[in-house]
């Protein structure tokens, strides 16, 4: 089985400063219903999408720029504030993927992920997010992503997630919900995400 990288802090001093932010609103409380944490992918999706999809408020933890690493290291930290959400969604490894991390290295440390945060709050259900299609970086191809997204669904069947697959909500063209740079999703691509958690969260 391959190794997860361990947890590493946000490389540029405007992700640490963000995620000190983030500490301060969970400091200011109220202790939310659900959390989403993850990269930009995550920190983009607008909170009303968020709210009306899951019927629960809902804190906002994605920090762009994050890996699979990063989102680990930010939740030890934040785990000192004692938060028990009814729904945690995890939407991270873009990142990681563009970075050249082999499917089994991202797997192990989403599975690692999920024990922290099962440790610290607890969550009655976890959302377990898909890489959405995405123009394939240096050195990637679009069947590297299908093979990561297949050992993400393993991962979600194995600890009994509820798995978020971007490639079946953004169907028949993905394109069509990605910004210019074909990588961050527009409000259409949003749109189609919360459509289909509102649709996963009622049948899961």
């Amino acid at each position: 089985m391959s190794a997860a990288r361990p947890p590493d802090p946000p490389a540029k001093a405007s992700g640490l400063r963000r995620h000190r932010a983030l500490m301060a609103c969970l400091a200011a409380g109220p202790a939310p219903g659900a959390v989403i944490l993850g990269d930009s992918l995550a920190a983009g999706w607008p909170e009303p999408d968020l709210t009306a999809a899951t019927g629960l408020p809902i804190l906002n933890l994605g920090l762009p720029g994050d890996r699979v690493q990063t989102t680990r290291w930010r939740l030890a930290a934040m785990a000192a504030f004692a938060l028990r959400p009814r729904l945690a969604v995890l939407m991270v490894g873009t990142n990681s993927f563009a970075d050249g991390d082999a499917p089994g290295t991202i797997v192990a440390g989403l599975a690692a992920l999920v024990a922290a945060l099962r440790a610290a709050w607890a969550p009655q259900r976890i959302v377990l997010a898909t890489v959405p299609w995405r123009e394939s970086p240096p050195g990637r191809s679009e069947a590297d992503r299908l093979a990561l997204n297949a050992a993400i669904g393993g991962l979600a069947r194995n600890e009994a997630l509820l798995l978020l697959d971007g490639d079946a909500a953004f169907r028949p063209e993905p394109t069509h919900g990605l910004e210019a740079d074909r990588l961050h999703l527009n409000a259409r691509g949003y749109a189609a995400l919360s459509a289909a958690l509102a649709s996963l969260l009622r049948t899961g």
